[in-house]
């Protein structure tokens, strides 16, 4: 088969990624909740069951990412899409028929996890193969905010009929489906894999790799502090719409849904700014500008719903920005064969912040007394996550001259590694 023009490509990487997006819809609560509910399971069964789910994809995403280096990784989209598509498959067809069983459930559910999440390290991995270096925002963009979409109708599909349950994961499936024949027919040339060293020894090397390298280890850490601090600053923010209680005019309940926009509104910006500024310069701007608004969650009911609005809409909006465009730079700079299992320490780094941070939440409560969110006490615990957002952008922003000679052009081994 002709391989098809970057252009060309560029478009089957956009619809493959956003059918592996979809695909992603039918994951977590959706796929555990819609088929442990008719079976009687109470929210703590539903609970373990997706922390052990959850377990094993931590410890397995390290070797998944050694295998995504190791193999052609449009051959493993075109496989991990296709098992997704009949793991889910089965599944829509046992709600439907109200058949579901704990065998199944509890085979199909994690098999579908992991192959969802080798199926997500090999497509990052993949798509500075399959496109130019100037499409790797642009399409990063695109699958956050499919991502971010896909989140609105969980509560929806959480609450609907078995039928609206598999009807969903029958789509889910279908994504799948269709992005493994998609990824299939991009054929991107990519770099021969190197001698095979034992998985151990390859997954210490890329994380040694991905940890040691100033501006991988500088990504890291922004990132970290961006995940851990999140739950402390939205847990003791004065929201003045809660606090004024009973229902919601109307221009409060527009500037409420706003918030949920940031997310796709961080995406545009990235793809708007990111060749006049610069991928790795616009991530630490982004976070600079961005997150002291932060602070703005503490006037409460003085300054009324617009302020706390504008305190959470952008930190996210910067924060998505940030995403965009670290995760670019990410694979810009990163030497084929180690984006796998870069990948894959990231996400081990993201989970632990997520840890890190309900710890902290979980602690700064205990010491303060607060009983619930929006107590004007915690105002210290705002300012000093904000300070610490801040303070792990730093690092990046020290390195801004070391990141230019990257952006002019493809990375080597070599220079990867030096």
């Amino acid at each position: 088969m002709i391989s098809p023009s970057p252009r060309r490509r560029l478009l089957l990487f956009l619809a493959g990624g956003t059918g592996l997006q979809i695909g992603a819809f039918a994951e977590g609560n959706l796929l555990w909740t819609g088929a442990m509910i008719p079976m009687g399971a109470g929210y703590a069964e539903i609970g373990l069951a997706h922390l052990v789910t959850m377990l094993l994809l931590l410890l397995f995403t390290l070797p998944l990412g050694v295998l995504v280096d190791r193999v052609r990784r449009g051959t493993a989209l075109a496989v991990t899409g296709g098992l997704a598509a009949g793991l889910l498959g089965s599944l829509a067809l046992a709600i439907w028929l109200e058949a579901v069983t704990w065998p199944h459930l509890l085979l199909v559910t994690p098999a579908v996890m992991m192959v969802r999440g080798t199926g997500g390290l090999a497509q990052e991995a993949y798509l500075p193969a399959a496109v130019e270096r100037d499409g790797l925002v642009p399409v990063n963009a695109v699958m956050l905010i499919v991502g971010s979409a896909g989140s609105f109708g969980v509560g929806f599909l959480l609450s609907g009929s078995p039928g609206v349950t598999a009807a969903a994961v029958g789509v889910a499936a279908l994504g799948a489906a269709i992005s493994a024949w998609l990824f299939g027919v991009i054929r991107a040339p990519e770099e021969p894999a190197p001698p095979r060293t034992g998985v151990w020894r390859e997954a210490v090397a890329g994380v040694r790799f991905t940890l040691t390298h100033p501006v991988l280890r500088a990504i890291v850490v922004c990132l970290f502090g961006l995940t851990a601090m999140r739950e402390p600053i939205e847990e003791f923010a004065v929201t003045p719409l809660l606090a004024e209680g009973g229902e919601l005019t109307r221009p409060e309940a527009v500037l409420s849904w706003l918030v949920y926009l940031a997310t796709p509104i961080g995406a545009v910006l990235a793809v708007l700014l990111y060749r006049r500024v610069g991928t790795f310069r616009l991530a630490w701007a982004a976070v600079l500008v961005s997150q002291p608004f932060a602070l703005l969650v503490l006037a409460g009911m003085d300054w009324g719903p617009i302020w706390y609005v504008l305190g959470r809409l952008v930190p996210w909006a910067g924060t998505a920005v940030a995403v965009v465009a670290l995760l670019s730079h990410r694979q810009a700079i990163t030497p084929s064969r180690l984006l796998g299992r870069s990948g894959a320490t990231l996400i081990i780094t993201l989970v632990v912040a997520e840890v890190a941070g309900s710890s902290l939440e979980v602690l700064a409560e205990s010491l303060l007394g607060q009983q619930g969110p929006g107590d004007a006490g915690g105002w210290p615990v705002v300012v000093l996550a904000t300070a610490a957002v801040l303070a792990c952008a730093v690092p990046m922003f020290r390195l801004r001259r070391l990141s230019h000679p990257a952006e002019a052009g493809p990375p080597s081994d070599d220079a990867g590694t030096s």
